[in-house]
């Protein structure tokens, strides 16, 4: 009793703090999705469902769900793959390999507004990067044009968290008891072998936390795409959070902003729990 007591009381002020920044929020997103709201107006109409059929029906909803889609795809399958690529090469304690890892989380510490700016700039088509090297020759450049400019929040969405990621497996490799290693490398298994069959299995914990963050961070997309591509051309690089924002501030419709606030948190909560089963079992307690 004395133990729980301890611990009840040490939990319950940062209980006290999520309860009161982030559940009471959560409470009042859902009740505000029930009405027609302009946000800085007393006068609040009741719609009951009203919202959610009205967002589940618009074109530029479903444009969004299915861009954070394939982010999450794509963009989860390249990320979890080079980073892991990356930290078993740089397992090695060297100098070398210290300096690169130290080099990859330089983006992790640059505000993301910063991030967005920068490479806004890069991918301009009078004087960026792209206009320097003269590829792809496009009329309105590769933040104007659809398909090129998703290539492009992708590639900006990869480079600001690979390092994290790098960082993550890289202790999880670190982590690996060597004994296992060395047996398997006196068994005659090596190189993409032994990986397969004992590295990877071993970081079941590391890739679960790895999955759940690519969930959290494709479903938090804001930034990037408000300030890379301004939601554009023609909505196809929009995001649900980015959507919430421009039906809430500049539409004034709270309301649906509210609505598509809860179906972000409803589908990043099923992601995530989807995404956590895809991984299965411990293989270390399944033995």
């Amino acid at each position: 009793m004395k133990r729980r007591l301890f611990v009840l009381a040490y939990l319950s002020p940062a209980v006290l703090l999520y309860s009161l920044f982030v559940g009471v929020p959560l409470i009042q997103t859902f009740y505000y999705s029930m009405f027609r709201w302009k946000g800085l107006s007393k006068k609040m109409t009741f719609v009951g469902s009203k919202n959610l059929v009205t967002v589940a029906q618009d074109e530029v909803m479903h444009k969004a769900a299915v861009n954070q889609f394939l982010l999450l795809i794509c963009g989860g399958i390249l990320l979890i793959g080079v980073s892991v690529a990356i930290a078993h090469a740089l397992a090695q304690p060297t100098r070398l390999a210290r300096t690169v890892q130290t080099v990859m989380l330089f983006p992790q510490v640059v505000s993301i507004v910063v991030v967005g700016i920068m490479w806004s700039f890069l991918f301009n088509p009078r004087f960026g990067i792209t206009q320097t090297l003269g590829w792809p020759k496009l009329e309105n450049g590769i933040l104007g044009t659809e398909g090129w400019a998703n290539v492009a929040v992708l590639l900006v969405f990869c480079w600001h968290a690979v390092g994290f990621y790098v960082m993550l497996f890289g202790a999880g490799i670190k982590n690996i008891d060597g004994e296992v290693l060395e047996a398997a490398q006196l068994d005659g298994s090596g190189g993409w072998h032994r990986f397969k069959n004992v590295t990877w299995p071993l970081l079941w914990s590391v890739k679960k936390v790895a999955v759940v963050y690519v969930v959290a961070n494709v479903m938090g997309m804001f930034a990037i795409v408000k300030l890379l591509t301004k939601m554009g051309p023609d909505n196809t690089t929009q995001s649900i959070l980015t959507l919430v924002y421009q039906r809430g501030w500049d539409e004034s419709q709270m309301g649906q902003a509210a609505t598509l606030a809860v179906y972000g948190f409803i589908v990043a909560m099923a992601l995530g729990g989807i995404a956590s089963l895809a991984i299965g079992r411990n293989p270390e307690r399944s033995r």
